[in-house]
């Protein structure tokens, strides 16, 4: 495979991985992480600004689809080179559920999500992800603390 295609066949993967993710099937998510993966974002709270392997994914993406169960990220930007994929998306949905300590709003949240994979093996080895934390929060009616949103 020359390094053009394989870079066209990683942003087809990541292509694929946010659809099964909006049909909520995580399983179709996570079989596209290699056994070996991370994912960091500073956004979270300490105990979650790594989660390894592909167990521990499922894990966070099925409590987000209890959160959220209509969320939703749809991909604005999708850019590769070499064995990087990047990505600009909005990620969108109603806390209908708790989501870490966060309790239930009822209320919608429309977040810009920039991000990076980067590949082995037609695999995601390790991601980085961002987002406005203060944004969701205000968005949710949880910040400021106290203060109908």
């Amino acid at each position: 495979m020359t390094p053009d295609s394989q870079v066209e066949a990683n942003k087809a993967t990541v292509r694929k991985m946010l659809e099964r993710l909006n049909a909520g099937d995580v399983d179709g998510f996570v079989e596209h992480l290699s056994p070996n993966y991370v994912r960091h974002c500073q956004a979270m709270p300490p105990e979650r600004q790594e989660i390894h392997g592909p167990d521990g994914m499922r894990a966070f993406l099925v409590e987000n689809q209890a959160g959220f169960p209509d969320y939703r990220e749809d991909i604005e930007m999708l850019v590769g080179e070499g064995d990087f994929v990047a990505w600009r998306s909005v990620g969108q949905g109603t806390q209908k559920g708790p989501f870490g300590p966060l309790p239930p709003t009822g209320r919608r949240m429309a977040i810009v999500i920039i991000g990076m994979h980067r590949f082995e093996n037609g695999k995601v080895v390790e991601t980085w992800t961002s987002w406005d934390n203060m944004t969701a929060a205000r968005q949710l009616g949880l910040f400021p603390p106290g203060v109908p949103g």
